[in-house]
């Protein structure tokens, strides 16, 4: 494609992405500072960018994670319909680094170092020298290395990936030295390895200064994408590579998967917020001399998935780097490179492997400063008290906002094995002043309560220059890592949590609200029915083809609850039967062309789904994502578009906090959105609920509730609707092991089952069978364990159980996936059904049973995943005391139990 073309091609997505109003103004406003201009890809080519250098007279070369290097010509001229590109070498493997060294070419392949030689001077590699391969490579298909500064001695800086598979693909591995390593390899190959703990550290940049600087990718161990300041021998949180630290090793440890290691860790530079940057390329120090702009010395981020570039500002408190991270300029595509050239400008090199950055997915553009000075905060410093605030240009007083319109917003992470971790501990900041000084050019903000091990998120809204030019970014983030005065800070942002459970599976916690007979999950499902829908398309895709299907006759994964009866009179809101507090959920969804729907997080905080991208002014309740809102309280729309169109399913994942209460009933906190992904695109984090919306099914405010999904605007199709209790505050006091995880010496067992021990696991398959605990005598008690069945497993959870040959008489929890008996998992066996299928089969779940004498009865509550499923009153009191006992019920069946423990109330 020719440069004209894709720069034809770069605005029809920026049209197609119907940006909202305040998005829009920020894009032409970065536009008047800096003009972003498409270099045309070699002819015929997928120029995928892996590095970026120049050549002394002014020549671009490229390396591709395709294994190709090529040069261009007329790069930096005006015309760049004149770009000439050669072909310098192939046959490479990853090439995700390069650098030009007194006009010799480097590139860092996944398995080592290689100068490129051209012996006889023709333009063409004609030989590859091997400067090192000092580093281990498994054939993981995620071993990539990258890099590739030098120093004053002529040394590379590496940095290598951990390596990804299994049934937890995420969570990283070092299997071969050295990987989640930076290397320093020395001109002669000696390679020394420098610092430990990265996971995905896909950028290596040195400033001025001589210090070298590393991005990483969010994920397991890695809240949020940071920049790292390394520091020879530190350690910087993924514990995969301790495994080739050696007095780790020395002492016989191992990197656990999911426990934090007890080694001190290197506090991030910079914490880059997870709206801005998900999959964070390399930095470059701006050492133009001004060329480029106000901000020399700081450096310049590439960002892959949101197609952004940052700018970190960094400062020394104390002896540390911290500082702030700013958004530069948006719609560059999947940045994954950048490199400034002679001329000042910035050169982006652009790459999505699959890895569903924004598009455009490759080449390369350049960003030239248009002459006009861009109205931004340039530069912001820690105070005692609060920031110090320089601007490119005077503002004008009159349009400072007061102090209370300042928002100010601090919060940390959670440093666990699970992939990423919302803000955490989030809070607003009270503004209690600003003085703005230096002619227009310096403001400083006071804020009360600034903690270090912090980040703050920083809007000034509406500020302008005398001549009305508007402030093109009016947000900052800054990592507080020290305050300037009072004890030295000691911990991380990144604050270490008690681990999530090991999972398995990434549907273990989770409960399924549309599998199997989906419709019991609900209270009132009047109206839906199961099936599947394609748009209608000799009704232009404005309604639904209907197909009821039998949920006993298929993959309950591809249910779906259907409402395809537009303006219907008689149809309930889908109530989910079970109530939630803190909750992370998935929901699938299709609607025809122009249809919309509604959700209500509790009942009561409402999101949109609507075949409709956000555009300038729109409405809330139609436009796709958009929070919902209340009698006295609004959101933004959402930034960016989420919609794929009414041919397709949709996905939403939300990360929801409950509001909070104290014990006389009154609100202390507000609810809390954490975040809301549509189709995996970012489109609100951290925004408060100040209460229900205004159309709510609910108006009260609770600390648990339903999920509510509505039908009443036209026709709308749901499936795969699951949800997991977050926060669940750890209830340890009191629980005793019942099973020693070893043998079951003093456990009965009835009949012929099998029933034997694996692994530290109970395991019964065979014939029909019950294990009696050792005890019999339990009356007021809980029993809690995690549970997995085959997909042929029909079992149960027996409290007060009698022994004998027989069926045991007692209370019992069932356990069932199948759907060969209409009783499921959460149900009490003849006294409360459940008949939708919660948990699936080889899924490990939770299961807690509690018993009481009350008023009136013995009272049986059954929780899921810390969900309560059935709160049941036997009046009769039938079963007064007895055991804890394990059914196997199916030949061919096989349920495995662990961590069985149990409380008596005394």
């Amino acid at each position: 494609m020719s440069g004209a073309h894709r720069t034809l091609a770069l605005a029809a997505i920026l049209l197609g992405l119907a940006l909202p109003l305040a998005a829009q103004s920020t894009v032409d406003e970065e536009a008047r500072s800096y003009r972003l201009e498409e270099i045309p890809n070699p002819p015929g080519a997928l120029l995928e960018v892996g590095g970026l250098d120049f050549l002394s007279d002014g020549r671009l070369v490229v390396s591709t994670r395709r294994g190709q290097v090529w040069i261009a010509t007329g790069v930096l001229g005006n015309d760049l319909s004149k770009v000439n590109w050669s072909l310098f070498a192939e046959g490479l493997q990853d090439c995700l680094g390069l650098r030009v060294v007194d006009d010799r070419i480097y590139v860092v392949q996944r398995a080592e170092l290689t100068e490129l030689e051209d012996r006889d001077r023709d333009g063409r590699c004609d030989g590859f020298r091997c400067v090192t391969d000092g580093w281990g490579v498994s054939g993981n298909y995620h071993e990539f290395a990258f890099g590739l500064p030098t120093d004053d001695e002529g040394n590379f800086y590496v940095s290598l990936n951990v390596a990804f598979w299994g049934a937890t693909w995420w969570l990283g591995r070092s299997p071969v030295p050295y990987r989640g390593w930076v290397l320093r390899v020395s001109p002669k190959g000696e390679v020394t390895p420098v610092a430990s703990g990265f996971r995905s550290p896909c950028g290596v940049a040195r400033n001025s200064a001589g210090d070298i600087f590393v991005t990483d990718n969010q994920g397991d161990w890695l809240p949020a994408c940071p920049i790292h300041h390394v520091v020879d021998g530190a350690f910087y949180g993924h514990p995969a590579s301790l495994d080739w630290r050696e007095d780790f090793r020395a002492a016989g440890r191992h990197a656990s998967d999911t426990f934090p290691p007890d080694i001190p860790r290197k506090r991030a530079a910079c914490w880059i917020p997870y709206s801005w940057s998900r999959s964070t390329g390399n930095l470059q120090a701006d050492r133009t001399g001004g060329k480029f702009g106000p901000f020399e010395e700081q450096l310049f981020v590439a960002e892959l998935t949101n197609g952004y570039l940052l700018r970190a500002d960094l400062e020394k408190v104390r002896g540390e780097y911290q500082g702030a991270i700013l958004k530069f300029h948006s719609k560059v595509g999947s940045a994954v490179r950048t490199r400034f050239a002679p001329d000042g400008s910035l050169f982006v090199g652009r790459t999505a492997r699959g890895w569903g950055g924004q598009a455009p997915n490759d080449g390369v553009c350049r960003l030239r400063p248009t002459g006009r000075t861009p109205v931004e905060m340039q530069k912001i410093s820690l105070t005692d008290t609060g920031f110090k605030i320089t601007f490119t240009q005077p503002i004008d007083p009159a349009t400072l906002p007061a102090p209370e319109a300042i928002e100010a917003t601090e919060y940390d992470y959670n440093y666990w094995w699970r992939y990423g971790s919302p803000e955490q501990r989030a809070r607003r900041l009270e503004v209690f002043g600003t003085d703005l000084s230096e002619g227009g050019r310096q403001l400083i903000v006071g804020l009360r309560g600034l903690q270090a091990g912090k980040v703050v998120r920083l809007r000034i809204p509406g500020v302008k220059t005398p001549d009305g030019s508007v402030l093109v970014h009016d947000e900052f983030a800054y990592t507080i890592n020290q305050l300037r005065t009072g004890p030295v800070f000691e911990g991380n942002v990144a604050k270490k949590v008690a681990p999530p459970r090991q999972m398995e599976n990434s549907n273990e916690g989770r409960i399924m609200c549309a599998n199997g007979r989906a419709l019991d999950s609900f209270v009132d499902p009047r109206g839906w029915r199961l099936g599947d829908v394609e748009p209608d398309g000799a009704k232009g895709k404005k309604e639904f083809v209907f197909k009821e299907v039998d949920p006993g006759d298929r993959d309950p994964s591809s249910l779906v609850l259907d409402l395809t009866n537009a303006g219907a009179t008689d149809v309930a809101p889908l109530e989910t039967r079970y109530h939630f507090g803190d909750c992370a959920g998935t929901i699938w969804f299709r609607l025809p062309a122009g249809g919309k729907a509604r959700f209500f997080l509790q009942g009561r905080y409402g999101i949109t789904l609507a075949d409709q991208a956000p555009v300038p002014g729109g409405d809330p309740r139609a436009t796709m994502g958009a929070i919902l809102p209340g009698a006295d309280w609004t959101a933004p729309l959402p930034a960016l578009n989420g919609n794929r169109g009414a041919d397709n399913w949709h996905w939403v994942s939300y990360y929801f906090d409950a509001p909070r209460f104290d014990a006389a009933g009154n609100k202390v906190a507000d609810a809390r959105l954490k975040r809301l992904l549509m189709n995996d695109v970012l489109l609100y984090e951290n925004v408060r609920l100040p209460g229900p919306s205004a159309d709510a099914p609910y108006r009260d405010e609770v600390a648990e509730g339903p999920l509510v999904l509505l039908g009443d605007l036209g026709p709308v199709a749901y499936r795969s609707i699951d949800i997991q209790r977050e926060n669940v505050v750890p209830d340890e006091e009191g629980w005793t092991r019942i099973f020693d995880g070893k043998t079951l010496d003093g456990w009965r067992a009835s009949e012929k089952g099998d029933w034997k021990v694996e692994d530290g696991v109970i395991v019964g398959r065979g014939n029909r069978s019950h294990l009696f605990s050792p005890r019999g005598d339990y009356r007021d008690f809980e029993v809690r364990g995690w549970f997995k069945i085959n997909d042929k497993g029909n079992s149960g959870l027996y409290v007060r159980a009698a022994y004998g040959e027989g069926w045991p008489e007692g209370y019992e929890a069932q356990i069932n996936s199948t759907f060969s008996d209409p009783v499921k998992t959460g149900s009490l066996y003849h006294h409360a059904f459940v008949k939708a299928t919660l948990v699936p089969p080889g899924v490990w779940f939770k299961y807690q049973v509690r018993i009481r004498e009350v008023d009136g009865g013995t009272r049986i509550q059954i929780r899921v995943n810390d969900v309560l499923t059935t709160d049941f009153v036997d009046t009769e009191r039938k079963h007064a005391s007895g055991h804890v006992a394990i059914q196997q019920h199916d030949p061919g069946g096989e349920v495995r139990i662990r961590d069985l423990e149990v409380r008596e109330r005394r």
